[in-house]
């Protein structure tokens, strides 16, 4: 049961356009800073802020603090599918 929970969290987390958005940005991009990726996508740092916080638990982003900002970009263990389906499907959208 605790297997489909996981799958149904990650449904709803990429249920989301704007954070497909982001992770399209990133695959796309590689490492950039919030402020970047809420100019280049048109949302407030505090909803990109948002989005990326939620995109870190789930292991799909990973956030590195840089010089007074915080940089994101894919994390190093998000599993070859995922990539996959990051840099081919949703480049797509």
């Amino acid at each position: 049961m605790q297997n489909m929970h996981t799958w149904v969290n990650t449904f709803k987390l990429l249920g989301n356009f704007n954070r497909l958005r982001i992770l399209k940005l990133l695959s796309q991009r590689g490492e950039l800073p919030v402020k970047v990726i809420s100019d280049k996508l048109n949302l407030t740092v505090k909803l990109a802020s948002q989005h990326l916080v939620l995109l870190s638990h789930a292991n799909f982003v990973r956030g590195i603090g840089k010089v007074g900002s915080v940089y994101y970009a894919l994390h190093p263990t998000l599993p070859p599918e995922g990539r996959r389906i990051l840099e081919k499907d949703i480049q797509k959208l």
